[in-house]
Parts: C-alpha cells; structure tokens; sequence
C-alpha cells in the first residue's frame, strides 16, 4: 500500500480516514487581517506515530476522535491488514483540561472493522459513524448509527434506506437539523450519477432509516474528490474538504452558505487555515454568543510539525481566532456587480437565510387583514416571555432541552442578529447605497390556505413596521425614496409532514420552526 501522502492513495486511505470537516463563507475570512487565526498542533497526547482525525466534541465533557497505528509494514505506509483504526475518548474537565484518550466506551468500536468518522445529532445525541471490514481490500465503508437512550446510547446498527450499497462507499457522516425538526445528513460518497469522483450528498434520516440520497450539487461538488462535510447548525454553514485544481495542495478546506442541495457556490477558506498538505475534518466548538462567528475548533492535516518533520500521517490541530486580530471591514461593491450575500461586512456579522419567529397565529389573532400595525418587535418580546409556558408542554429532558435551545438561539439569538443586519443597513444607505431585502413570510398548516396566506403577509408586514420604527425612524425615509425596498414573498403554509401532523399542534418544536418569516438576502447597489 502507497503512502497516506499519496494523492493516488487517498481514495482509499482518505475514504476511510476523513470524517467532519453562521452562515459566513470565504469573503469572512478574506475580510479579516492577515493570520485571523492561529493553528496549534494538539500535543503528543493525542496524536500518536500513525494517524488521528476528525475531532469532535461530545457535550462539554467529551473530545472524541479516530486513531489508527502507524503498521509495523513501513516507516510512511500503512497496512490495513495489520493496522486498526478506532474511535478514542477524553474527559474534559471543568476546568478545561483534557485527561489522556482511552478506546471509545460507547460500543462503537468492532474487533472485525474499521471503526471513526463520528459525528452527534446536534439535537437528539444519536451518533453516526462509518466502518469498513478489515478484510475488504477495498475498503468499502458503511454509515451505521446508534440512538441516543437516558444513559448512553443503544446498540450500533448498520443504517438502513438509501445510503448503504455493495458497489459504491458512504462515509463522513455529518448531521443537521431542517426547520421542521428532521434529521438531515451529508455524507460523502462515489454512488453512481455523482459530478465526479467523492461528492457529498444528503438523505433525511428518520428511526434509524435513511430515505432518498440526493447529490447537493456543482455549486459544492466537482469532477475532483469532494469529502468530510461538517454543517455547522447554527450558521447554516457547510465545510467540507477538496483536491480540487486551483488550492494550496492536497485536500484544502472550503465552505458553502446554504442547506440540502441549494448552496451558494463554495469558496476556500483562508490560507492560514489551508497548508500546501491535506486539510481535512474542519469543525466548529464555540461561536461568539451575539453574531455567531466561529471561534475555535478542529482540523485534521498532515502538514510537518516541530515534531514530525516526515507530514506521514494526519495529526489533530485545534484553530483558534486570534483575540488580537481588529476585524477590518471592506462595505465597497465590486464595480457594476450587486453585492449580495458575499458582501464581506454583510457575511462576518450575520448569516442568510436569517430567520425571525411567532407564537401561534401572530401578530393579531384571528385577523382577516393582511396589514398590521404590530411590530415584530413586540411579537417576540411576547414569544420570549412565553419560553416556560412551552417548556411545560414538553413530554420529556430532550424536548425540554431542544425547546430551551429553540428560545435561546432562535427566538432571541436571531433577534439580536437582525437588530445587527439594521444596524448595518443603516451604514450602508448613509455610505450611498441602495439595500433590497427579499422576506417570505410562512405559517404552520393549522387553518385555511387563504388564512395561512394572509397570515404569512401580516408576519412579513410586522417585520416592515420595525424597520419603520427602528431608532425613532432613521430607515422610515429610505424605504418612502425607494433606497431601501424589500421584496415580499407570502408562502402560506409550510409542507406538512407525518412528524409534524402527529406533534402538538402549538408547543411542538415542529409546529414552532413553522411560524416564521425568512429574510433571504441583503442585496446592494449604488
């Protein structure tokens, strides 16, 4: 078997090796100072001889990641005849202080397979993962699955639906949320009909089973090998690694705005986090607690070290923003071009789509109108005060915690964020520009299509009242000379599903993503 660092290789070595890699993409990082962020290599602790990627956090109390030895077969080659790779495990302190990794107590790991590529539902704690049989030559990989109980997680089982086949590999798993609470997973694979090569594709995963597998698409994918995706949740921000012609070397790390298979065209982060090597596995652990952006996480490489100069194998680093980097902000539009979502200010501090929420059948109970005088502002400010009457209606610790995480990130976090996005817009009309935003506006499917119609036109007309009102009126004037406009797009209701016809019509988790009202972009001209 070649070397990991063989670019002929990594079919295979990186199809079994390679696992996770705010809605802000490349024009972030490129707006930032030279090195925004510093990459420390994780210590001898964790990496070993041979081979450690894909580190994650489970809870705040677990660093999980896959350890495979370097074989007794070569200095830089490995054997996976006599090489194993596994899933380890390492308690976090309070204090933040990482104990040595020990083999995964889960039940994941398997004396027969090749055991990593973990990832966790961000919302249920049901863990994903890939294995491969240590006497395939050809390593194909399986997803399997293990549902989150009280204590632990139940037996491991091979993920059923279509995902799993006997011609093709599946790995790299990564999980999401979509807004009416079901499970989303990208996964990357070279099934048939693909663009070319490893691309990622997604499926919805219900009880343990996968439905259809849908490539997301060229704006993502290309003819080169696309994998180890990693969607950050609360961005809405999918990273993934690429060989594609036009990087650094090797596998470089790029990222892409959107969800499914509709994505903005993905662009390579910046070069102090991308090396001339392979960069794989890029996660997010911690955000900024007001506009998201990412502050620190994991990526795999076999870039040299201070302590291995041979780049043999893939080592876990950690990324960190730098606190003493000024964030510098370039607002000016390209000529004759609109800025829209890769405007660089519009991207560091907020994220489109940008989502805004009710309680049932708001603004204005009951109304026929599709006017209202209500602000969205007191919408939420009477959402917010209803979080314990929602706990209450929760069966259960997990849909009490999803709800408190809904109120925090989504009710609230979203606020503050759309309070920044016109904070912004005002810069922007006073520097010259015109600003169009483009809202649609959703109900839950509990009445009339025209009552659901009307009522998703009274949400976005509520949204309008605050921009009106917003600081005394300071956008009033622009929106009456037409330098501010905002596209509408009344939906009606949103899809239902069989989950959320069976769920509480009103307190569900379902019901709540449903209420809403979307602003899609933020779009500037001169």
């Amino acid at each position: 078997m070649k070397s990991e660092t063989t670019i002929s290789r990594n079919a295979h070595w990186l199809v079994l090796c390679t696992c996770l890699l705010f809605a802000f993409q490349f024009s972030l990082f490129t707006s930032l100072q030279a090195q925004p962020y510093r990459v420390e290599h994780l210590g001898k602790t964790f990496n070993t001889s041979g081979s450690e990627t894909g580190a994650i956090r489970v809870g705040d109390t677990i660093l999980a990641y896959s350890s495979m030895p370097r074989s007794t077969g070569g200095n830089s080659q490995f054997h996976f005849d006599n090489a194993q790779m596994n899933i380890m495990q390492a308690r976090i302190s309070r204090n933040g202080k990482v104990a040595r990794p020990k083999p995964c107590r889960w039940g994941l790991n398997s004396r027969r397979d090749h055991t990593g590529n973990l990832c966790i539902d961000p919302s249920s704690g049901d863990l994903y993962f890939t294995r491969a049989r240590l006497d395939d030559p050809t390593l194909r990989c399986e997803i399997w699955y293990a549902r989150k109980l009280k204590r632990g997680w139940d037996k491991a089982v091979r993920l059923q639906g279509d995902i799993n086949g006997h011609d093709y590999t599946s790995t790299h798993p990564a999980v999401g949320r979509l807004h009416d609470g079901s499970a989303i997973l990208y996964y990357a694979s070279n099934r048939k009909d693909g663009i070319g090569g490893m691309d990622i594709w997604y499926t919805i995963v219900k009880d343990g089973t996968a439905g259809q597998s849908t490539n997301i698409g060229p704006q993502v994918n290309s003819p080169a090998d696309e994998i180890t995706p990693y969607y950050d949740q609360r961005t809405g921000v999918l990273y993934f690694s690429s060989d594609r012609a036009g990087g650094r070397g090797g596998h470089d790390i790029y990222c892409a705005v959107g969800q499914r298979n509709t994505w903005q065209k993905a662009e390579a982060v910046c070069g102090c986090l991308n090396s001339e090597w392979n960069d794989i596995y890029f996660t997010v652990t911690e955000h900024d607690s007001v506009f998201g952006i990412p502050l620190t996480g994991y990526l795999s490489s076999n870039r040299p070290t201070t302590d291995d100069s041979t780049a043999c194998c893939n080592d876990l680093f950690q990324w960190h923003l730098n606190l003493d980097t000024t964030l510098v902000q370039d607002t000016t539009p390209a000529p004759d071009t609109n800025s829209t979502l890769n405007n660089k200010r519009s991207t560091l501090t907020f994220g489109f789509p940008l989502f805004l929420y009710f309680h049932n059948d708001e603004p204005d109970p009951t109304s026929r109108k599709s006017k209202t005088e209500t602000s969205y502002a007191d919408c939420q400010r009477h959402y917010a005060s209803l979080r314990s009457e929602y706990l209450a209606h929760q069966k259960n610790a997990i849909e009490r915690k999803e709800m408190e995480e809904f109120f925090d990130s989504c009710v609230e976090g979203n606020f503050r964020k759309v309070e920044a996005l016109f904070d912004y817009i005002e810069g922007q009309l006073d520097d010259g520009h015109k600003v169009t935003l483009t809202v649609a506006g959703y109900a839950s499917p509990l009445h009339r299509r025209d009552y659901n119609q009307t009522l998703s036109e009274r949400r976005i007309a509520s949204f309008i009242n605050m921009l009106r009102s917003w600081r005394g009126g300071v956008l009033a004037d622009a929106i009456g000379e037409h330098r501010l406009t905002i596209r509408q797009q009344p939906r009606g209701a949103v899809k239902q599903t069989a989950e959320s016809k069976a769920a509480d019509p009103v307190y569900s988790l379902q019901a709540a993503y449903a209420r809403h009202i979307e602003i899609i972009s933020c779009e500037l001209t001169k």
